[in-house]
């Protein structure tokens, strides 16, 4: 019978695999599609789309749910510096996919009215929503190495 703690720790660990990879695709795609017509760009919006549901959603609730439970099996302090950092990033993560989704869609439904208009070229709102979504893309990016080095490191 497997150990618990191991089951958890490895659930955990996939799941910030997971997100961080989700993280890093979004970014790879969305600075790819702005560069396109806007029927290929509609694609990779919706490929961002399906990762954003099937991966980086789910990602970011099974992560702290994972963590707080090897929180209780190992015994650990919730305030322990970086412990309570750690959920703090995890907390402004969510915060970050929420109003990031919010954005993603908006691009998408810009891209596809742009396809269906039969443009050539994204419209001029479509970088002006990339520009103001861009930020949190990044942000979220740092969040999670900082908080995957949190994890392995525990510095303090």
């Amino acid at each position: 019978m497997p150990d618990l703690l191991f089951s958890v720790k490895l659930v955990h660990i996939l799941s910030v695999i997971l997100m961080v990879g989700a993280t890093i695709i979004n970014g790879v795609i969305h600075s790819h599609a702005r560069r396109l017509p806007p029927t290929e760009a509609t694609a990779l919006l919706q490929v961002i789309s399906s990762v954003n549901l099937l991966m980086m959603g789910p990602s970011l609730l099974v992560i702290p749910v994972s963590g707080l439970w090897m929180v209780k099996l190992l015994g650990y302090d919730v305030w322990t510096g970086w412990l309570s950092l750690s959920i703090a990033l995890s907390m402004a993560l969510c915060a970050a996919f929420l109003v990031g989704d919010r954005f993603e869609r908006r691009l998408l439904d810009i891209a596809q009215q742009a396809s269906l208009g039969k443009l050539m070229r994204l419209p001029t709102c479509y970088e002006i929503t990339f520009a103001k979504a861009a930020p949190i893309g990044g942000a979220a990016l740092v969040m999670s190495v900082a908080a995957l080095v949190l994890m392995v490191f525990k510095p303090f």
